[in-house]
Parts: structure tokens; sequence; C-alpha cells
């Protein structure tokens, strides 16, 4: 757990030291005007990466089928600020080192105007001192990481709730249940990744599922941690239901929680409550290959296309399409909003400037399939979040009630 404290202090601080070090002109690498826009009739190029292979290639694969999807609808209805777009996505193997390589290429080779943020804390936290040494903002809609966002001003995000809300909404629905139907005891296994140890831990004594809990004044009977690589899981359940866990909690990253539930559901452990409350994993295509395993599990989600946010429809329609998608993905509505916040702050400046760009998110309301968005002064979305229960195959919204589609159905 030590290494991974350390990683985020360490991109925090190489954050501060860079940026002030840096002499680089705040107008996009590829850029020679003074709004930052490329001579008449060349591309504005966005660039970034996804882990297209490796450990995160399920949920990269939504992230670029969105992509491609945004890239063609903006082309066809005549680019931004009268220039085509072009979008360089490279594979980052799902490998930090990797990634950061890539992303100096983007810069210094590439020269792209704007920059996409890749999948998962531990790939963007590895990146984010390179945006930000090179005045370049990153567009953000790949991971969460508030202490990241506290860091810098080079950081625009899309998730609508960072990681010590990640399980706000269970405790919350808990609370709305007669006293006599509340779980009492708390089990919490934890990935060792910076993610989601910040959604156990929450951030400068705020939120997190420990705090959370001990407001309440729940017992935690069980608090464990196991390594990215783990294949076998089946000690951590005996030991939850060993210890009478009737509220758990996985925080996982997509293949670990798949593991985890499918070892609950065959060692026969079914808490009161089951959230599997790091990775946005019920709504990937895999969960529904779980069967029976996947079933009444919580997790959180942004949005879901009984909101009619703007442009959902559509999106899930392309989803239903190309990735014969079931099940509305979280990963392509976070990919989705960042380039519709991106779109409308250039087409709103019109300016590929920096620190113009930061300054009009800011002060702007966005209009989104997350929603409408408005922004703190570290580039986060306000809190926007549904907890949802996988339930007959699909994601029903059990809170909050004015957003619900179905009842909460909880283990006897």
């Amino acid at each position: 757990m030590r290494s991974f404290r350390l990683f985020i202090t360490t991109t925090v601080l190489l954050i501060l030291i860079l940026t002030g070090c840096s002499a680089a002109q705040s107008t996009g690498s590829g850029s020679s005007s003074t709004n930052g826009l490329p001579p008449a009739g060349q591309p504005i190029v966005i660039g970034g990466t996804l882990g297209l292979t490796g450990a995160y290639a399920g949920p990269s694969a939504d992230y670029k089928a969105t992509y491609d999807y945004w890239l063609q609808q903006v082309n066809s209805h005549g680019g931004l600020l009268g220039h085509p777009v072009k979008m360089i996505i490279y594979d980052d193997e799902s490998n930090p080192a990797t990634a950061q390589s890539l992303y100096q290429r983007l810069i210094h080779q590439d020269k792209v105007n704007l920059l996409l943020s890749p999948y998962t804390t531990a790939i963007g936290g590895a990146v984010l001192p390179i945006a930000a040494a090179n005045h370049m903002i990153l567009w953000n809609g790949g991971f969460v990481g508030i202490k990241l966002f506290k860091s810098t001003q080079w950081m625009i995000g899309s998730y609508t709730y960072q990681e010590p809300d990640y399980s706000r909404g269970v405790f919350e629905l808990i609370d709305s249940l007669p006293a006599s139907e509340r779980p009492t005891r708390v089990g919490i296994v934890t990935e060792q990744n910076p993610f989601t140890l910040a959604v156990r831990d929450g951030y400068e004594g705020q939120g997190g599922v420990i705090n959370f809990a001990k407001q309440r004044g729940m017992q935690i009977v069980l608090n464990e941690e196991y390594p990215p690589t783990a294949t076998d899981v089946s000690g951590l359940i005996q030991r939850a239901k060993a210890a009478k866990v009737d509220l758990f909690f996985a925080l996982s990253l997509p293949n670990p929680a798949a593991l985890i539930a499918r070892t609950a559901y065959s060692l026969g452990f079914k808490p009161k409550i089951y959230c599997a409350c790091g990775s946005l994993v019920t709504s990937l295509p895999y969960w529904a290959q779980l069967g029976p395993a996947g079933e009444g599990i919580f997790s959180t989600a942004m949005a879901v296309p009984s909101d009619n946010y703007d442009g959902i429809h559509d999106l899930f329609a392309m989803l239903q399409r190309v990735r014969h998608e079931t099940v509305f993905s979280q990963y392509a509505a976070v990919a989705m909003t960042i380039l519709q916040v991106m779109q409308q702050a250039v087409e709103g400046a019109r300016t590929l400037d920096q620190q113009q760009l930061r300054a009009y998110v800011l002060s702007h309301r966005f209009n989104t399939v997350n929603g409408p968005l408005t922004f703190d002064q570290y580039g986060m979305p306000h809190y926007n979040a549904v907890l949802v229960q996988y339930l007959n195959g699909k994601n029903e919204v059990v809170w909050p009630p004015s957003r619900a589609t179905a009842k909460a159905q909880l283990q006897a």
C-alpha cells in the first residue's frame, strides 16, 4: 500500500516542479497563431493513449468506440472552428512507462493541439506531469484522482464524482432503510491501486468507505487488500463469511471485480448488500457473462438512458450497433462527456489557448450525456451520481429516489 501512496505523492511533486520550471506556451504544441489555431485548412489534432491491449483493454475499447463516433460526428458537421479534426490514439499497452513515452511523442513529434487522458488513475497519474510541464490541459475522461486534480491547473475532468464519494450512494440508501433492516457489519476488500485505496480511505478526512461506516457507528469486521495480479480470492471471501459481513465492498478494477463476484457466488457468500464500488464494472459487457454471479450486485454510475441527457440515447444506440452492448457503458459516457466539454469550450472560447480554455470551462455550463455540468476551481465537475443494482441482466437505478427505475433488492 505504501508504494501506491508514494506513487501519488511523487506524481504531485513532479507536477509542481515541472509546471514551475516549464517555459512552454499555453497554445498547444502544434499551434502558431495567437489563438492557437492552425493555418486555414489544416486540422486541429487531438491525441491521447488507451490501454487497447493489456489489463485495461475492456474499458479502453468503449473509449475508442466513443472517440471514433464523436470524431465522425464532429467532422460531418464541419469540424471545430472551420478546421477538420484529426485524432491520434496510441496503444499504451496498459503500461505507465509506455504511456509516458507516447505522450512525449504526441506533444513533441505529433504536435497535437489538445490532449486526451488515458484510462485509469495509475496510467493517468504517470502522464499528468508531462501535460503540466508543457502547459497543456489533460482533458480527462479516463480516471478519477482528487489529489491529482488539486495539485495542478492543467486538468479538466468528466467523472462527476471522485474517489471519496464512490460509496456515498450506498450509505445514503442504507440511511433510508428502517433501522431493523440496516446492515451493521462491514467487510472491505481493496485492490492495491491508488484509485481503490482512496475509495476506501477518502481524502483529507472526507468520504471513503471507512469514514462513511464509522460515521454511522458500523463495525468494520474485515479490511484487507490484495494485489492486482491476484488469481485466487477464496480466502478473502471465506474470511468475510466467517466474520458475518452483511455490507460488503469489493473495491476493484475490472478483472479482479469479476473474480471476486464469481468466487463469492461459488462459496455461497450472500451479504445483505454487495457493492462493486471500484471501477464501474456492472456496465461492462463482460458482466452479463457472469450470469447469476453478477445478479443483485450494486455499483455506481453517473448517467443512465432514462435520464434523457443530451445525446445519451444516440450514444447508447451506437454502442448497441458497434459494440453489441445491452447495458449502457459508463466508460463511454465519461469519454463522450469530456469530448462534449472540450468541443463546447473550443467553440465557445474560439481558441486553442490552453489557459483561455480552462478559464472558459470553469465559468460556463455544459450540456453532456452526463447531464448539465459545471466545474469547481480544480477542474472537477460538481457531484452527480446514482446507485445502480444489476437486476435481471441490466442496471436499475435504485438511488436517489428522484431517478430510480426500480426498488433496491436486499439479500435476506
